[in-house]
């Protein structure tokens, strides 16, 4: 297991004006921060900030498809000549080819958490619009014992490499069930409210 605080991670622009700082990144990808190349599957996982007043350009990828959460704060997704406002616990699938911005007309940071994977022949499902869709409007599950789990995105989406993106809660003093994955997949945690123990 390896562990990360976003805080303490390389810092960069992305999309001209998104405060980057790169998590993790896949295996091999990475001289400037070996340390955080561990990836094998998904190719970055990041955290942004957009400033209140701040627009980004607009970006367009044709073999990389990215996931973005709004971890806090609001803001517009400019997408296929519309505006859709995104606002906190919301996820966002961007396919391949899809071209898209953000702006932050808001008085507080835009946080987003982001996820690119990539698909080299394009988007799985044929789909040519980004997906918004926020976690409290999924079905509540429980896995793992105690585990509250929000599915967002998954494989019927249009992820490739990705499985599945998911909030998953604990209520206090509860834990989950000891557990393994095998080799065939990255498994990203990001603790985006309250406090925990991780065991391994």
């Amino acid at each position: 297991m390896d562990k990360r605080h976003w805080q303490e991670t390389p810092l960069s622009l992305e999309y001209g004006n998104i405060i980057q700082h790169f998590v993790f990144e896949k295996e091999g990808t990475s001289e400037t921060d070996p340390e955080g190349a561990i990836l094998r599957y998904i190719d970055r996982f990041a955290h942004g900030t957009l400033e209140p007043g701040v627009s980004t350009r607009t970006e367009q990828n044709e073999q990389t498809q990215t996931v973005f959460f709004v971890s806090s704060g609001e803001g517009i997704l400019g997408c296929n000549h519309e505006k859709r406002r995104i606002a906190e616990g919301d996820g966002i699938l961007i396919p391949p080819g899809v071209a898209h911005s953000f702006s932050n007309e808001g008085s507080e940071p835009l946080h987003l958490l982001s996820a690119k994977e990539a698909a080299p022949n394009g988007p799985s499902t044929g789909n040519q619009d980004a997906i918004i869709r926020n976690y409290r409007e999924s079905e509540l599950l429980t896995s793992h014992w105690h585990y509250l789990v929000h599915p967002i995105f998954g494989e019927t989406d249009g992820l490739t490499s990705m499985r599945d993106v998911l909030v998953v809660r604990l209520d206090p003093m509860t834990t989950g069930d000891n557990h393994g994955h095998g080799s065939n997949m990255d498994e990203v945690w990001y603790m985006w409210q309250g406090q925990c123990v991780h065991v391994v």
